[in-house]
């Protein structure tokens, strides 16, 4: 078996806590023997089938808002609100009766009423938002992420290259922003304003006090909404609106106008998008680049790897740092949720959170050692490989292709580029539209 490096790695983590290790790499996978460990520690040991899969042991990047003890699966907290920590749980809640009370849905319940215009689907619920889904879901197969937008995400990543062979460094954050907005701009049809300042804009939104309540002590906030809401409408929305209406194009936009939407319902669809789509693409590029720079042999078990092992590395990954770390929903009728042999009931008008991080951790369906990185972790049929990373139910993510694709496509360029580190290690934020993570800063060079 061809050896291509052997490193051996002595690292103290405190006082009694020693490690060495190491890793010998091949062409078909890396070995790993570990003398001293600790449980904060990195580490990597064989899996039952080494050329195929990689077990690993990897610290916690994203997850320092994680409930800081286990609890039950599920249980009603001291305020009254539902928390939803177990898998099979979540999955019959989110099937169940109960409405999207995310992503701020309900400030659109509190909006007066001669002010009120259609929901975008993100908050739709029932036979509406079913069709709408139906109707949209051919802009995000995988047959149309293939033959639509792959050539572009390719050529998005080929300027993040060239960019860093000729500035030597770059925020990877902005890249990744890049390619995220390049991406949903065309899917969606914004294409008729410079792609950074669109983006800018957007940022600015989804990071402002969305609450519409109008006070005294509040109106300056509510004025600075409404002012970068108009502008992004006034130069991103508009002039896609005029472009389309006089050369319809198989995207979101045009196909919202053939339904004759109104000007004010497709703003708030593009500002949808922008958070379901270019926020969260964004950010999961920048956590996976993160663990990547950080494990050269993960990096390297991505970059030698087909399309089909890149994925399944990329869903791994997702499974542990879920960009989206809440789903709240509300109850419209009784729940009656099975959880640990006990039927509980969760009264109508309930709300529920459904804490992502902790159900992608479930043993009871991931196996032993949840936040162990195991690209090839048998789960039972119809879950998915990121668990509840993209959701589940009506709601679930319909961007789950496009998002992957995009993924593979950016890093599987930028990785290869030789001799790319991390300068400045990402500042970790959170975004509370999202209810997520956010890296910032990610300083990256040759």
């Amino acid at each position: 078996m061809p050896l291509y490096h052997i490193s051996i790695f002595h690292k103290s983590n405190g006082p009694d806590a020693v490690q060495m290790r190491a890793f010998i790499w091949t062409k078909r996978g890396i070995r790993a023997t570990i003398i001293k460990t600790d449980r904060s520690v990195c580490f990597y040991k064989p899996s039952r089938n080494e050329d195929h899969a990689m077990s690993m042991k990897i610290s916690p990047l994203t997850t320092p808002w994680r409930i800081p003890s286990p609890t039950r699966p599920l249980y009603r907290g001291s305020d009254g609100l539902w928390h939803v920590t177990g898998y099979p749980e979540a999955r019959a809640i989110l099937l169940g009766d109960v409405v999207q009370a995310g992503f701020k849905a309900e400030t659109m319940q509190r909006i007066p009423r001669r002010w009120r215009i259609e929901k975008p689907v993100l908050f739709q619920d029932g036979e509406a938002h079913r069709e709408q889904r139906r109707q949209t879901a051919r802009f995000f197969t995988p047959t149309a992420v293939q033959e639509r937008y792959l050539p572009l995400m390719q050529k998005v990543a080929s300027q993040a290259v060239e960019e860093l062979n000729h500035k030597r460094q770059a925020d990877l954050n902005r890249l990744a922003a890049h390619m995220a907005t390049g991406v949903v701009a065309e899917v969606v049809g914004l294409t008729e304003s410079p792609l950074e300042a669109m983006a800018a804009r957007l940022d600015r939104i989804l990071h402002a006090d969305l609450d519409i309540a109008i006070t005294f002590s509040r109106l300056p906030a509510y004025l600075r909404v409404q002012w970068l809401i108009f502008q992004f409408y006034r130069k991103d929305v508009k002039p896609a609106i005029a472009a389309r209406r006089t050369h319809p194009r198989e995207d979101v936009l045009s196909h919202l106008l053939a339904q004759g939407a109104s000007e004010q319902s497709i703003l708030v669809e593009c500002i949808t998008y922008g958070a379901a789509g270019m926020v969260t693409t964004q950010e999961f590029i920048c956590v996976a680049a993160w663990h990547m720079l950080r494990e050269p042999a993960l990096r390297e078990r991505f970059l030698s790897g087909d399309r089909e092992a890149r994925y399944a590395i990329l869903y791994e990954i997702l499974r542990l740092e879920p960009v989206v770390g809440h789903l709240f929903r509300r109850a419209v009728s009784d729940l009656t949720i099975e959880s640990e042999g006990t039927q509980v009931i969760i009264p109508a008008g309930s709300l529920i959170d459904l804490h992502l991080h902790e159900i992608n951790a479930d043993a009871r369906v991931v196996g032993a050692e949840p936040f162990t990185f195991n690209d090839a972790r048998p789960l039972e049929k119809g879950v998915n490989r990121a668990v509840m990373g993209f959701g589940n139910g009506p709601h679930r993510c319909v961007g789950e292709y496009l998002a992957m694709a995009e993924t593979e496509v950016f890093l599987g360029q930028v990785l290869a580029l030789p001799g790319l580190h991390i300068l400045k290690e990402p500042r970790l934020g959170r975004n509370e539209t999202i209810q997520g993570y956010e890296l910032r800063d990610f300083i990256v060079g040759l």
